[in-house]
């Protein structure tokens, strides 16, 4: 199974499930994001923008994904984890999740290396974004890679949005490290 971030899959709850004294509005802010992450990071941070490619290919979706997206449990689907990094630094994990009855329609989603998938799907002009869930992720549901990069916090925010192109219906699972609102980076933002 391909999964370098999380050791426990997330509870993913709809934005309602958070009190608005629980998220604070730079989270929420991004979490919130419409538009392309990606086009969000290059515009809000000082710095050279990447994304390195950590593993992909046909595996196991998670069963919350899975469930999303409904298809089988025990399906395959095609899976991508990426870091996204401003000067080196990593500020997000992506994971994306494709149904394998999907990946005709998809395939060029198969096939982006490092190049950032948002670049990609927000240049589609039928992209439509059906669902945006989020999670707050306690150190203990993440991998020691992922744990390794909070610090000194106990959890870290994510969002799963379930995209759908061409009638095909997608996730992409996004992680937000502590770093990337950490008052050092946050004074490097371009405005």
């Amino acid at each position: 199974m391909i999964n370098t971030f999380l050791s426990t899959e997330p509870e993913w709850l709809l934005p309602e499930g958070f009190s608005q004294s629980g998220l604070p509005e730079i989270i929420s802010n991004w979490l919130s994001e419409p538009g392309s992450l990606t086009q969000r990071i290059k515009q809000s941070f000082a710095g050279e923008f990447t994304v390195e490619l950590l593993r992909q290919g046909q595996s196991k979706a998670f069963s919350c994904d899975a469930k999303q997206l409904e298809i089988g449990q025990f399906q395959a689907a095609f899976v991508r984890e990426v870091l996204l990094r401003v000067s080196g630094q990593t500020l997000v994990f992506a994971r994306t999740t494709i149904p394998t009855h999907s990946l005709g329609v998809l395939d060029s989603l198969t096939k982006l290396g490092n190049k950032p998938l948002g670049e990609v799907i927000f240049a589609y002009p039928g992209l439509e974004r059906l669902n945006l869930n989020i999670a707050k992720i306690p150190r203990c549901y993440l991998s020691a890679l992922s744990a390794q990069l909070l610090g000194e916090k106990d959890f870290l925010w994510a969002r799963r949005n379930t995209y759908k192109i061409a009638g095909q219906v997608f996730l992409v699972s996004e992680f937000f490290l502590p770093l990337m609102f950490a008052e050092p980076l946050q004074q490097q933002v371009l405005y």
